[in-house]
């Protein structure tokens, strides 16, 4: 196990070269900004890996209440152990899945001697289809399941069942003022209808690379959904 010091927080990490990299994206790049009115914002952080973007949240927003959501054995562990050891209060961890129904689903782990855990996926081959990957068994819920009330703000980032997980859980959409979603290409997936059911309670914005996409079909790969309320 691997521990850096980033801004005040100590972090707790397996594999380096991707904890440098989502470091980058989440405290550097910003990837999940957003701004709230209230100072004490309800999060659901779909997908919340070892911690990072849920530390990235309590220090853009102190009060905040979150729901964090991680299927990963592995990852889950990491997660308890960051959110213990910087003290962190107001947070909710839920070792699960999204998906469009309650039940036990089948995630792939990646097997290869990297071990990138922050992309465990439903998809054989991760979202990407090549990986070499392990299958195991977890706890699934549907995304309506955790929006029982109002929610601030929906961070998902689920390896490649976005869509699926959205329209099953379309009713609780207006619920949600402000989304952002990392969108994985994948032949079981549309952009299209994801932007479609978006923006019949929202306004939807495309990026790919920090830059935004003005056209679905120049959309390739991993992009980025910002969606916020009308």
């Amino acid at each position: 196990m691997n521990s850096s010091k980033l801004q005040k927080y100590t972090i707790f990490y397996n594999n380096s070269q991707e904890y440098h990299r989502l470091k980058n994206e989440i405290f550097t790049q910003d990837l999940y900004h957003f701004e709230s009115e209230t100072a004490t914002p309800f999060i659901i952080d779909a997908g919340a890996h070892i911690g990072l973007s849920v530390l990235y949240f309590k220090q853009l927003y102190h009060g905040s209440q979150i729901v964090a959501l991680e299927p990963n054995p592995e990852s889950f562990r990491i997660l308890e152990r960051n959110i213990f050891e910087n003290q962190i209060e107001g947070v909710t961890l839920i070792q699960t899945a999204l998906s469009d129904k309650s039940g036990i689903e089948t995630l792939y782990l990646d097997e290869t001697s990297e071990q990138w855990h922050s992309v465990a996926s439903f998809h054989k081959g991760s979202w990407v289809g090549s990986q070499q990957s392990e299958a195991i068994e977890v706890e699934a819920h549907s995304l309506s399941e955790f929006v029982t009330k109002p929610i601030d703000f929906l961070k998902m980032d689920i390896e490649g069942v976005e869509q699926r997980v959205l329209e099953s859980s379309a009713e609780s959409l207006p619920l949600i003022k402000q989304l952002i979603i990392e969108f994985h290409t994948h032949k079981t997936q549309s952009l299209q209808k994801m932007v479609d059911l978006l923006e019949r309670t929202h306004k939807v914005s495309l990026f790919q690379r920090t830059k935004e996409i003005l056209s679905i079909k120049k959309a390739k790969g991993l992009v980025i959904i910002v969606a916020t309320k009308r």
